[in-house]
């Protein structure tokens, strides 16, 4: 490969430290504001010597955590979509593997702490690595980059950085970690090889421990001939030399596996945050209130010359609630001046300030944060669309940024989890679920699925239906009736069973034969389509309410309105709904049988006392004629 001299890497490192000075040093001060310092030592000197006190009333805080929870509630689900027809069912275990990345390195933690970059400097970044086990197994973890451990193309002009030729991160790294790392690397060549410094990159704490040697690194991916490299060096020495990189994205071309966006770019291509536009009133509010605070706590005065012989403490004495004055001489005049005024409007312009700085950006009344009562997820979605207006441009950045994070996870996925590989779902509330990628299925197994796939023709399901049958029979072995005509001495059911019995091993073989490779993630090609929802907890429970209204007398099946909610558990739900309903009418018929006997045993015994009764009526006829007829013949008399 073409050597690459390390000037090269090394100056694009120091441009960007040159080019973006001015506007790394404006978003370090964004930081100090949001971490409560909000005055300059000048500035707090000044105070001090005229006995004002610094006051700080951070509202820049606030309003970045409301930002970034309101980023937290929209919920993001990542969901795979088959480019072909064949990869249909695959792309729902892309999308288990997916959310299993997801949780397994903790993905939602790293998006709040990158979100808090993105509105406070304005830049935020991820990287999406491998890590390779003792076992072989290999992890897919996405890290956060700090704003202060990141660099980037200067002439970049795309929120998205989609048009930078260089992306990388500073690390600091002790001698031994060095050492562990990359075992060829000669310590002695990298110490004290940084000869260029910046406060930006500087170690954290600034001071040093003299007893730990730790050198800064450069991890640096480029484009070198439309090709992205990659290459790691500190000062003016190589610990990993220049070559492509290893990392391929869904095409199988090299790529870089940093990805950052920007909230906002300048016209002098400085890219900053949301809090940029808080500094100027909240530096107003700092001052209004720390003024006002002065001026109720002091006095002014006025008097005749030799009046007062200590003005300094006649100042003290004014400023304590119990202070006494003592004039000297006759017919001295001294006078307290009124500065209430002055106060009351310094006041006056604090609140406007305070007012001011709330309603720009988010506004947590019409976020629906502070609204009180219990508030639809339609609700507070319509609210917070009233009161971040302004932002939706950022969100849609975060969002987009997200979804390259989680194209990266599948490029990842595909590129490195070649072996089999399970991976279990844990949004099973019942049963966990695991998901087979790249798993070998038996012929079995292979034509179970040709059967049941109703995406396939016809003809070769049937195809597939009578193979399985075949070979299912052949491995049961001879039919019972067959082996008993041959016990019986039938010769030609004795040839067919030891035919029988000579297929059986071999059918039941090619039945285990491993045939197929299902999910193959090396040979899918999917769409990543990430779906936004607010709290899962929220909407589910509007859900349970709203089915409980129409549950309520309505003519609707709940069963239909169930199939169309999200809730988890649905199916298990559904099922349950249906098993109790077919007891029901089991329960019911079984009643209505034993009603419609016990009528019957009624209308029976209804009938015979009917019977009866003709028949004891015909006879007492009978008896009454004999005695008028013949009196003597009859030896018992019909009342």
């Amino acid at each position: 490969m073409e050597k690459i001299d390390i000037t090269v890497v090394k100056r694009q490192v120091e441009n960007y430290l040159t080019d973006t000075m001015q506007g790394r040093s404006l978003s370090e001060r964004d930081r100090d504001y949001y971490d409560h310092k909000q005055w300059t030592a000048q500035e707090e000197a000044k105070l001090r010597a005229r006995n004002q006190a610094p006051i700080i009333v951070n509202r820049v805080k606030p309003k970045v955590e409301g930002l970034i929870g309101l980023y937290n509630m929209r919920k993001v689900d990542p969901k795979a979509y088959a480019r072909t027809k064949k990869h249909q069912q695959a792309s729902h275990a892309i999308t288990d593997a997916l959310r299993y990345v997801a949780d397994s390195t903790d993905l939602n933690t790293v998006k709040m702490e990158c979100a808090n970059d993105f509105w406070v400097e304005g830049t935020c970044g991820a990287i999406v690595e491998v890590k390779q086990k003792k076992n072989g197994d290999i992890d897919i973890n996405v890290s956060r980059i700090p704003w202060d451990r990141l660099y980037y193309d200067t002439h970049s002009r795309n929120l998205d950085f989609s048009d930078g030729r260089f992306k990388g991160m500073i690390l600091w790294l002790d001698e031994d970690q060095i050492a562990e790392l990359f075992p060829k690397a000669k310590l002695e060549d990298l110490s004290n090889t940084s000869d260029y410094s910046d406060e930006t990159f500087e170690d954290r704490p600034r001071w040093q421990d003299r007893l730990r040697n730790r050198i800064r690194v450069a991890y640096h991916f480029f484009i070198h001939k439309g090709v992205w490299h990659y290459c790691i060096f500190s000062g003016n020495t190589y610990i990993v030399e220049p070559q492509e990189s290893p990392f391929l994205d869904d095409d199988g071309e090299p790529t870089c596996i940093i990805e950052l966006v920007s909230a906002n770019i300048d016209r002098d291509n400085n890219r900053y945050g949301e809090v940029r536009s808080y500094i100027s009133q909240q530096d107003e509010i700092n001052h209004r209130r720390s003024k006002a605070l002065h001026l109720l706590s002091q006095r002014q005065t006025i008097s005749r010359n030799n009046a007062i012989q200590d003005v300094p403490a006649l100042k003290r004495e004014l400023a304590k609630p119990d202070g006494h004055v003592q004039i000297f001489g006759k017919d001295s005049d001294f006078e307290v001046l009124p500065t209430g005024d002055m106060a009351q409007g310094q006041f006056e312009l604090y609140q406007d300030a305070k007012a001011e700085l709330d309603a720009v950006g988010m506004n947590a009344q019409l976020s629906g944060e502070r609204q009180q009562g219990d508030l639809s997820g339609r609700a507070i979605e319509r609210l917070q669309q009233a009161g971040t207006m302004e932002l939706n441009r950022q969100y849609q950045l975060l969002t987009g940024w997200e979804k390259r994070i989680y194209r990266q996870i599948w490029s990842r996925v595909k590129q490195f989890w070649t072996e089999e590989k399970w991976v279990r779902v844990t949004d099973d509330q019942n049963n966990l679920r695991w998901v087979g990628l790249n798993s070998q299925i038996t012929a079995q197994e292979w034509l179970e699925e040709q059967i049941n796939d109703d995406s396939l023709p016809k003809q070769q399901r049937r195809q597939a239906a009578a193979s399985y049958k075949f070979l299912m029979q052949a491995a049961e072995g001879p039919a019972p009736e067959l082996v008993e005509a041959a016990q019986a001495g039938d010769q030609n059911a004795m040839a067919q069973v030891q035919q029988a019995l000579q297929m059986q091993p071999m059918a039941q073989e090619k039945l285990d034969e491993l045939v197929a490779v299902k999910n193959p993630v090396p040979e899918l090609d999917v769409d990543i389509i990430l779906e936004q929802s607010f709290d899962i907890i929220n909407a589910q429970q509007e859900q349970f309410e709203m089915l409980a209204k129409f549950a309520q007398g309505s003519d609707v099946d709940i069963l239909d309105l169930i199939e169309l909610s999200d809730i988890r558990g649905k199916e298990a739900l559904i099922e349950k709904i249906e098993k109790r309903r077919q007891q029901m009418a089991e329960a019911q018929g079984d009643m209505a049988k034993i009603q419609s006997e016990q009528a019957q045993a009624k209308t029976a015994e209804t009938l015979s006392k009917t019977k009866m009764n003709e028949q004891k009526a015909i006879q007492t006829n009978i008896e009454n004629t004999l005695l008028v007829t013949d009196p003597q013949r009859v030896s018992s008399v019909a009342v």
